[in-house]
């Protein structure tokens, strides 16, 4: 038996914390593709044996990923289980905040309610994130300033905070006002149509690449350090290795040194936590050589 610790990836500092700077994401695990009613189901029902989802988290540590950005009571819990288990990977929260009630995570919590289940979690988050997706609806409905009222609620908890938008113009307003944030959790693609019309339509999503150009040419201008998602495109750029390849390399030549990325990951057809780690790992080792 091999007994030998694993090798995490190259990390950046943020805070007190040592981040890998490929983390695991939550979309694929909960049966969010982004791509494709078949594709979704059959993640759906791939992870619906909550075995493999561990399996997965087991995988990351093992192939040097030691940070998770999840959020959702059923994410929570795998961590819980991950944990108990002997697993040791860190992680960033979602703090989802829908004040219709309606939450992400299939509960209707207050802000309160639903930061105590966060906070209730063992191993507690190391950071807390705001979804992007109600950032981006308040900026619409000129709102703003609610999600500045909630960074400084966030603050409070003594975590690590970002804000996550799929727009670069908040990201640039937010700058612009100096906001107290810790970190920017960015998509590299906007994703929802409508925006022109200053809405968000799920029905059809957007993965253009001149919306990634527009997001790494802030990326580069932010004095914050940032959590870049959505980097494959919601498997749009992974159609074959080589595919993945050149777009991580994309991701990792146009951030900062201190900037982290976050892809989903799921273990059916091929071992992607391999292939992705060992991607990260010759990149981020050959840039320093």
């Amino acid at each position: 038996m091999n007994t030998q610790a694993p090798r995490t990836l190259p990390c950046v500092r943020w805070g007190q914390h040592d981040i890998s700077r490929l983390l695991v994401g939550h979309n694929p695990l909960k049966g969010w593709s982004h791509f494709s009613e078949e594709l979704t189901a059959e993640m759906k029902a791939w992870h619906a044996d909550r075995s493999r989802v561990l399996a997965t988290l087991r995988r990351c540590e093992e192939c040097g990923i030691n940070t998770a950005q999840f959020g959702g009571a059923d994410m929570h819990d795998l961590l819980r289980n991950h944990h108990d288990a002997g697993g040791r990977l860190q992680w960033i929260a979602t703090f989802y905040g829908n004040d219709e009630g309606r939450q992400a995570i299939g509960q209707a919590l207050d802000m309160e309610a639903e930061l105590r289940e966060i906070l209730a979690v063992t191993p507690a988050p190391i950071g807390i994130q705001h979804f992007g997706e109600r950032t981006d609806r308040l900026y619409f409905e000129g709102r703003l300033p609610e999600v500045r009222e909630a960074m400084n609620r966030l603050r409070d908890t003594g975590l690590l905070i970002g804000l996550c938008t799929h727009l670069p113009e908040v990201a640039e307003e937010v700058a612009a006002q100096g906001w107290d944030i810790d970190f920017y959790q960015l998509s590299f693609y906007t994703a929802y149509a409508g925006t022109r019309r200053k809405g968000i339509d799920r029905t059809t999503e957007i993965f253009d690449d001149p919306d990634r150009d527009r997001m790494t040419g802030l990326v580069a201008q932010l004095d914050k350090p940032c959590l870049v998602f959505k980097v494959l495109g919601a498997n749009r750029k992974c159609r074959t290795r080589q595919d993945v390849e050149a777009a991580l390399r994309y991701a990792y030549e146009h951030i900062k040194p201190n900037d982290v990325v976050c892809v989903g990951m799921w273990q059916k057809h091929v071992d992607q936590v391999e292939v992705n780690t060992r991607i990260v790992r010759d990149l981020l080792e050959s840039k320093k050589g």
